[in-house]
């Protein structure tokens, strides 16, 4: 069992399958499209953009999408698989390097990246490249595990999730763990991987999370100078419970 280093590019050629992109696309997609532009352009920045499916979804209901990605492998691979659409292997940290200052209709942040791997320092900085690109009266569309929950209630395992390798030669099953240590959390995607002759293997691929709360979130989003802050536990906008609900939806507008 080997416990890896840099987690996103370890687990790249398992990401579309931990990332389960057909349930994603269906749940986000319409929650994204509320409160946008319905005359002219609408621009639109996927800031953690992976394999390019949020872009491609998006870029195909007529947005002018831009994708960026701070993990280079992850964007490779997103170009491989869609040639035309426009990404860049840039950090949350650069995102000006991605798109102009005051640009962004809406700018979406999901699965998890906002915490992972990330120090609350790094984190302020993204929430300010954010609110940079935005332009006046735009939207930021957030995404993470409820961490709250998982401290409080040691929340442990998440759904075991199903892939195949390229080559469609055997099978990975992918389970993610938390593990709170007393201090910080640890986020882990054990991976068990079954050869084309039937034998399994199993590596741990793991990386630190930053323990965020909603209301330390609402705090550094105000601090950055974001307004109309609402919190939601799913992409049909329910009510998020702190000890309750498995994730969290934020969203927020820079002022006019």
């Amino acid at each position: 069992m080997a416990v890896e280093g840099r987690f996103l590019q370890t687990i790249a050629p398992y990401y579309d399958a931990w990332m389960d992109w057909d349930r994603r696309l269906a749940e986000e997609i319409p929650f994204l499209e509320q409160g946008l532009p319905t005359r002219g352009p609408v621009s639109i920045l996927d800031a953690a953009c992976g394999t390019g499916h949020r872009v491609r979804a998006l870029a195909d209901r007529g947005y002018e999408v831009i994708g960026a990605d701070g993990e280079s492998t992850l964007v490779d691979r997103a170009r491989e698989l869609y040639g035309d659409i426009e990404v860049y292997p840039v950090s949350l940290a650069e995102l000006t390097r991605a798109a102009k200052p005051g640009s962004m209709n809406l700018v979406v942040c999901g699965g998890n990246a906002a915490v992972l791997g990330r120090s609350r320092a790094e984190l302020e900085q993204a929430l300010s490249r954010m609110f940079d690109v935005l332009a006046p009266g735009g939207r930021l569309v957030m995404e993470m595990d409820n961490l709250a929950k998982v401290v409080r209630r040691k929340l442990r395992f998440l759904p075991l999730r199903q892939g195949r390798p390229a080559d469609g030669a055997g099978e990975w099953l992918l389970l993610g763990e938390y593990e709170w240590n007393g201090t910080g959390i640890l986020y882990h995607l054990l991976v068990f991987r079954r050869g084309s002759g039937g034998e399994w293997t199993m590596n741990v691929h793991s990386s630190e999370v930053l323990s965020l709360e909603h209301s330390d979130l609402v705090l550094m989003l105000r601090e950055t100078g974001f307004n109309d802050i609402r919190l939601y536990s799913d992409y049909v906008g329910g009510e998020f419970l702190p000890l309750e609900s498995d994730r969290l939806i934020v969203t927020a507008r820079r002022p006019e």
